[in-house]
């Protein structure tokens, strides 16, 4: 299993997932998730957050049937495919810069961040605060900037 560097597995699922498992969560979130977001806090040289539990945010990273999003979805018989329910998508913010330059430093850098495949579109996401990325298969070569 990979070792994080500067993350806890508590800032990357629900209190409620890490109340079971605790550190060992961490075997269900993809290590290239995992080396990406190390990568990126490492080249940055600030901290990256995922969850802020503080403020009621707590389902950036792994997502499972006892969280809110998705448990609105099993209980209305929807399909929720999302990477995060397989534990290969993530969504953070970097607080003490500019989301955008962080967007454009990872879309500009595909050959760094080749644990990743897609990014959604920032139209999307950075008007909301974050960014989102993940491993799903595209096909394609490089970062695919998608909408969901």
């Amino acid at each position: 299993m990979y070792k994080c560097k500067y993350f806890k597995g508590k800032e990357l699922v629900s209190p409620e997932v890490y109340k079971i498992y605790g550190e060992n969560v961490l075997k269900f979130i993809s290590k290239d998730i995992l080396i990406f977001l190390d990568l990126l806090r490492e080249d940055l040289g600030v901290p990256i957050l995922v969850n802020r539990p503080n403020v009621g945010i707590t389902q950036r990273g792994l997502r499972t049937t006892i969280d809110s999003l998705v448990k609105e979805k099993v209980q209305n018989n929807k399909l929720y495919l999302s990477a995060h329910v397989l534990g290969r998508g993530v969504d953070f913010e970097v607080p003490s810069m500019d989301m955008k330059k962080v967007y454009e430093r990872i879309i500009n850098n595909p050959k760094r961040y080749t644990m990743i495949t897609r990014i959604e579109d920032p139209n999307i996401t950075l008007p909301r605060g974050y960014i989102h990325v993940d491993n799903i298969e595209t096909g394609r070569s490089g970062i695919y900037i998608f909408k969901p």
